[in-house]
C-alpha cells in the first residue's frame, strides 16, 4: 500500500507524493541546513520521522477525502500526525530524545511548553503510545545515525544556549519541510528560489560604486573622515576573526555605508553565509533598502518587516521577494529589530522557518542604543549564543554606544553582559574631529507657547519632544503654519515617510521648513538643519538629535538647544533617561557628545532599570525542558498592551474597503500595517465614540475620514495624548 504525505490534481490528473518520498526529501535538505551548526544527523532524524504518522488509515481516508481524490470516502477529520514521531523518537532515543520530540511534535502548532495547566504540552503528546502503535506497522525501515554531540557539551550543556539549539534543530526542519512541499505542491515557486550572486561578487559591486562616489564627492573634512572611517573598516574587517564587534562613529559619519564595506570584507574572508542588517525602525529600514539595492541590484537584498508592501515592486521581483522574506537565503537581508528578535524567542514555524539561515552570518544591529532594557537579558544572551556557538558574528554600530560589557544593570536585574571589540581606534578623537555643532542647556523651563514663538523666527529649525501631546500642542500654537511639519506616531507610516520626503526636499532646495517632531526622527533620518531644540531626554537621544544638525559640516557650526518643557512631565523610562542626563551633568560633565561619556551614561542608566527581563523570558527557557510557548507569549521588543486602529490615507480605500469585508489575504495585512497606528488599549470607549469600527478585539477601523487630518495624522482632543505608554 502507498501512504501518500501530499496529494494534488494537475489538468484533471491526480499526482502523488508518498509519505516516504516526502520524508527523505525533507531529511536531505534538513541535514544540509544544519550542517553549519554540526548538527546534520539531529536534523535528520527530526525530519525522517516528522510524518510518520500519516502511516495511518485515518489519515489516508483525510487526505483522500479532504483533497476530492477519492470522493466515495469519508473525511474523518483532522488526524494528529505529528505526535507519532515524538513518540518514536522517544522509544528510539530515550533522554536523547527531547529535542527531537520538541520538533517534531510542534512542526506545525509550534513549539510547545514542556508542561503546563492545559493539555497542549509535551509531556501530554508523548503520554500515549495508541498513535505510534497505529503507524510503526506500516512504516518502512529506517536505519538510525549516530548522534554527534551538540555544538556545546551535551553533558553539561549551557542553558541559555539550549533553547536556542533546539530552535536551529526546529527552523531546519519546518523550512526543509515547507521547500519538500512546495517542490511537489507548486514547482514555479521552488524553482524561483535562491538565484543570487555571490557575496564575493556584491563585494565587487560595492567597492566600484565606493570609488565612483568617492570621485564625485566634494572633499569637505566630512567627506574625508567618512573615507578614513571606510578605510579603518575595509582593513578591519580584511583581518579581523570572527568575533563581536563595535563601530562608533559620530552622526554623519557614514556609519551605513562603512559597517557594509567591514561587513563585505569580513563575510568573504570568513566564507559567512549572508549579512544582515538590523534596524530599529521601518522608515530606516525601507530607506537602507533603497540604497543597498541600488548598489547591489533588487533581486540580492530583501527587505522584511511587518509594514513591508510588495505590491510597491515590479512584477517580476514581488513574487522572488515574498519566497526570500520566508526563509532569508538571500545573501542581504534587512529587517527590524522587532522581527529579528521576536523571530529568536518565537514558537511559531512561520517565523522560526529562517532561523538557520542566521548560523554563520554576519549581523549589523544599527542604532544598537535601542535595544528595549526591559528584554536586554535574553537578548544579550542570544547575541552571545549566537556567537559562540553558531558561528555569528555581530557588529553594534551608532555614535551612542551603549555599554554592554561587564555587568549590566544592578540588584535583582543584573546579568553578565558581552565583551566585544571597537573597530575606530580613538572614538574620542573622531568624535571631536566631527564635532559641528555647540550645545547649549537652559535652566529655566519655557511654555509651548514661547516655543513656538521662538521656533516661528528661525528660518530652518527641528524641535524634537518626548511626547505626542507636546509635539501637537506645540504645532498648534505655531503663529503661521505655512512651512510647519509635525511628525508622530499618531500619524500612519506611509504618512511619517511622505512628510520626511516633503522635508527633505524643503531642505535640499534650501527653502524654509520648521519641523517638530517626536524622538522618531532621531535614529538613522538623513537630514541636514542649521538649528536643532531639543526637549530634555536621555543623553543618547540628545546625541542623536544633534547628529541632525550641520550634519554635512556646511556651516561652522550648528546650534543645539536643550529645554526642559513646562507642564509636560515624563514618566517610565523616559523619566529615568532624563534624570541619568541631569546626573550627570551635576557631576560636571558638560560634553555630551564623547563616547566616553555616553558609556559612562549608560551605564548609570541601567542601574536605574527595574528590569532587564520583563517578561521572565530567561526562567522559562534556561532549564533542560524550556517552555518555549510561555517565553514566546512574554518576549516583546515593543509593549503589546495596544491597540491597532488602520487609518484612511492616500490611496488605501480599496484596501481598507477588503479589510472591513473581511477580504484580505496575510500580503494584505503586511501592507496594512504601513496605515496603522498603536493607541492605549484602555482607548477603546473612545475610539468607538468617534465612530471606529471593532474589527477585531484590539483592532479598529477609522471609517470617519474627518478623524485622520493630513497635518497631524489622527486627530483627537483627549487626554490620553499624555500618556508615556507608546513611545515613538
Amino acid at each position: 500500500m502507498v501512504y501518500y504525505a501530499h496529494v494534488k490534481n494537475e489538468d484533471g490528473k491526480w499526482l502523488t507524493q508518498s509519505v516516504e518520498e516526502h520524508c527523505r526529501g525533507v531529511a536531505r535538505l534538513a541535514k544540509q541546513m544544519a550542517e553549519p551548526f554540526h548538527a546534520e544527523t539531529w536534523a535528520y532524524l527530526c525530519s525522517l520521522w516528522h510524518d510518520i504518522g500519516k502511516y495511518s488509515t485515518a489519515f489516508q481516508k483525510h487526505i483522500i477525502a479532504a483533497s476530492g481524490m477519492d470522493k466515495t470516502v469519508k473525511d474523518p477529520g483532522r488526524v494528529d500526525h505529528s505526535s507519532a514521531g515524538g513518540l518514536y523518537a522517544k522509544e528510539k532515543l530515550g533522554g536523547k530524545a527531547l529535542p527531537i520530540a520538541y520538533c517534531i511534535c510542534g512542526h506545525h502548532a509550534g513549539l510547545m511548553d514542556y508542561c503546563n495547566e492545559g493539555i497542549a504540552n509535551l509531556t501530554g503528546r508523548l503520554s500515549s503510545d495508541e498513535l505510534l502503535k497505529n503507524v510503526i506497522q506500516c512504516m518502512p525501515d529506517m536505519p538510525l545515525p549516530q548522534l554527534a554531540r551538540p555544538v556545546f557539551d551535551s553533558d553539561n550543556r549551557e542553558p541559555k544556549a539550549w533553547h536556542l539549539w533546539i530552535r536551529m534543530l526546529y527552523s531546519c526542519l519546518v523550512d526543509a519541510d515547507y521547500l519538500d512541499t512546495e517542490r511537489f505542491m507548486d514547482r514555479f515557486s521552488f524553482a524561483e528560489r535562491a538565484h543570487y550572486d555571490t557575496l564575493a561578487t556584491l563585494k565587487s559591486r560595492l567597492d566600484s560604486n565606493l570609488l565612483s562616489m568617492a570621485a564625485k564627492a566634494p572633499q569637505t573634512q566630512v567627506n574625508k573622515i567618512r573615507a578614513k572611517v571606510q578605510d579603518i573598516c575595509r582593513e578591519a574587517g580584511a583581518t579581523g576573526g570572527k568575533g563581536i564587534y563595535t563601530l562608533t562613529v559620530p552622526t554623519g559619519g557614514g556609519k551605513t555605508l562603512s559597517s557594509m564595506v567591514w561587513a563585505m570584507e569580513y563575510a568573504v574572508r570568513n566564507h559567512c553565509e549572508r549579512i544582515i542588517i538590523a534596524i530599529p525602525y521601518t522608515s530606516i529600514v525601507v530607506q537602507t533598502t533603497d540604497r543597498l539595492r541600488q548598489i547591489f541590484g533588487h533581486d540580492n537584498v530583501v527587505e522584511h518587516h511587518s509594514n513591508i508592501n510588495f505590491d510597491n515592486m515590479p512584477a517580476a521581483l514581488r513574487h522572488r521577494m515574498k519566497l526570500a522574506s520566508e526563509n532569508w537565503d538571500a545573501p542581504i537581508v534587512v529587517t527590524t529589530n522587532v522581527q529579528f528578535f521576536e523571530s529568536l524567542f518565537s514558537n511559531k514555524p512561520s517565523r522560526c522557518r529562517k532561523l538557520h539561515n542566521i548560523v554563520r552570518s554576519v549581523v549589523i544591529l544599527d542604532e544598537v542604543q535601542m535595544l528595549p532594557t526591559t528584554e536586554l537579558h535574553p537578548i544579550l544572551d542570544a547575541i552571545d549564543s549566537l556567537h559562540r556557538y553558531f558561528g555569528v558574528s555581530f557588529l553594534f554600530t551608532t555614535a551612542t554606544q551603549p555599554a554592554f560589557s561587564d555587568e549590566v544593570s544592578s540588584g535583582r536585574s543584573a546579568f553578565q553582559g558581552i565583551a566585544s571589540r571597537e573597530l575606530i581606534p580613538n572614538a574620542d578623537q573622531l568624535a571631536e574631529q566631527m564635532r559641528r555643532v555647540a550645545i547649549s542647556v537652559r535652566k529655566d523651563p519655557i511654555s509651548k507657547e514661547a516655543l513656538a514663538d521662538e521656533l516661528a523666527h528661525c528660518r530652518q529649525v527641528l524641535c524634537v519632544v518626548n511626547k505626542r501631546a507636546d509635539a501637537r500642542a506645540i504645532y498648534q500654537a505655531m503663529p503661521d503654519k505655512s512651512h510647519v511639519i509635525h511628525l508622530s506616531r499618531m500619524m500612519c507610516q506611509a504618512h511619517i515617510l511622505d512628510k520626511l520626503h516633503i522635508v527633505e526636499d524643503l531642505l535640499t532646495h534650501d527653502k524654509p521648513v520648521i519641523v517638530i517632531s517626536t524622538q522618531l526622527i532621531e535614529a538613522g533620518v538623513d537630514i541636514d538643519f542649521p538649528v536643532v531644540y531639543r526637549a530634555m531626554a536621555g543623553l543618547d537621544s540628545i546625541a542623536q538629535a544633534a547628529g541632525r544638525c550641520n550634519r554635512e559640516g556646511k556651516l561652522k557650526q550648528g546650534h543645539v538647544t536643550v529645554f526642559s518643557l513646562e507642564g509636560s512631565a515624563l514618566r517610565g523610562v523616559l523619566r529615568k533617561e532624563a534624570d541619568t542626563t541631569d546626573d550627570m551633568m551635576r557631576m560636571g560633565i558638560s560634553d555630551f557628545l564623547s563616547p566616553s561619556t555616553l558609556t559612562t551614561y549608560f551605564k548609570h542608566f541601567y542601574n536605574k532599570v527595574n528590569t532587564t527581563d520583563k517578561g521572565g523570558v530567561v526562567g522559562d527557557l534556561y532549564r533542560t525542558t524550556p517552555q518555549f510557548e510561555e517565553a514566546a507569549r512574554n518576549f516583546h521588543m515593543i509593549d503589546d498592551n495596544s491597540l491597532t486602529v488602520y487609518v484612511p490615507y492616500g490611496d488605501n480605500a480599496d484596501l481598507l474597503d477588503r479589510l472591513q469585508k473581511g477580504d484580505v489575504n496575510n500580503f494584505d495585512y503586511k501592507a496594512l500595517q504601513r496605515y496603522s497606528i498603536s493607541l492605549p488599549i484602555h482607548q477603546v470607549d473612545i475610539l468607538k465614540q468617534l465612530g471606529a469600527e471593532q474589527l477585531g478585539e484590539r483592532t479598529f477601523l477609522l471609517t470617519n475620514t474627518a478623524n485622520y487630518n493630513k497635518d497631524i495624522g489622527l486627530d483627537l482632543e483627549n487626554h490620553w495624548l499624555e500618556e508615556d505608554l507608546i513611545l515613538d
